[in-house]
């Protein structure tokens, strides 16, 4: 494995109160297992990389690592990165107007990479992208809302079908072809080939996870948008209630003095008992 792995270097600049956002592997060498949505590093390194030297300086634990990253500035990360882990795009024809198709061809040099995704399904039984994990490398081209049509060309019928296909596919072959529909944006929304680093539309520490709305709800929402604005002249159902306005004849009850019951008791000293245990006590 160790002849596949491409060593570069990749320069990060590091704002003030920057968050690092990785985790790394506690074994040699140092690779890194998990990159968080807001780290500085994202869109830099990748899950996988193993990180050689800071600013020329060898980092061969944790504490190394964050020790050289703590201060702002720019760093100089050497790192070796399998370029086998990568993921082709194959544009295919739109299935219908309005929808985008695309094929990702997926493949890991070696096994225990995570793809990345979450996945639910809607009220039509549709399989549809709900999570992406950052630094992974279904984060560079899936995107959250797409929908997942096949595993290895063979159609999905539910969310469990697609789980236990992707799975077995990773794990058996170390690839995996997933088949996506997506609704059109506008002109050039390709997704980004794998060397592109994942990123989110509005904010690139951020991944989006806005789900796209049906046309037709989207217009609902834009007909009805100033309902708070119309005049309304229904009656209201909240009525005024004034005071209780007597009625009736009014009955006057003569007042009588409670009856009182007296309990005779004999008010003499009388010597002490000792009271019984209880059952059981000691």
């Amino acid at each position: 494995m160790g002849d596949r792995l491409v060593e570069s270097v990749i320069d990060v600049d590091i704002p003030t109160n920057a968050t690092i956002g990785i985790t790394l592997s506690n074994d040699q060498p140092l690779k890194i297992t998990k990159l968080s949505p807001s780290s500085c590093f994202l869109g830099k390194l990748f899950v996988g990389d193993i990180v050689l030297t800071i600013n020329d300086a060898k980092i061969t634990n944790v504490g190394e690592f964050f020790k050289a990253t703590k201060t702002p500035g720019k760093l100089h990360f050497r790192i070796k990165r399998d370029e086998y882990c990568t993921c082709k795009v194959n544009v295919l024809p739109a299935p219908k107007p309005g929808l985008e198709s695309f094929e990702f061809e997926m493949n890991w040099r070696t096994g225990g990479m995570p793809i990345g995704i979450l996945v639910y399904q809607d009220s039509e039984k549709r399989v549809i992208v709900s999570m992406i994990e950052s630094g992974t490398l279904a984060s560079q081209t899936l995107k959250p809302g797409d929908h997942l049509t096949k595993v290895n060309d063979v159609a999905i019928l539910d969310k469990a079908m697609a789980k236990k296909m992707i799975l077995d596919s990773v794990n058996a072959q170390n690839k995996v072809k997933l088949t996506v529909e997506r609704q059109s944006q506008a002109a050039g929304s390709t997704p980004a080939p794998a060397s592109t680093p994942p990123c989110a539309a509005n904010n690139p520490k951020m991944p989006n996870y806005d789900l796209p709305l049906p046309p037709d709800v989207l217009a609902i929402m834009e007909a009805n948008k100033a309902f708070h604005k119309a005049p309304f002249n229904l009656p209201s159902i909240l009525k005024i209630v004034g005071p209780p306005t007597p009625s009736g004849s009014h009955i006057n009850m003569p007042e009588v003095t409670p009856e009182e019951n007296q309990i005779e008791f004999d008010p003499s000293a009388k010597p002490l008992k000792t009271t019984p245990k209880r059952v059981g006590a000691a």
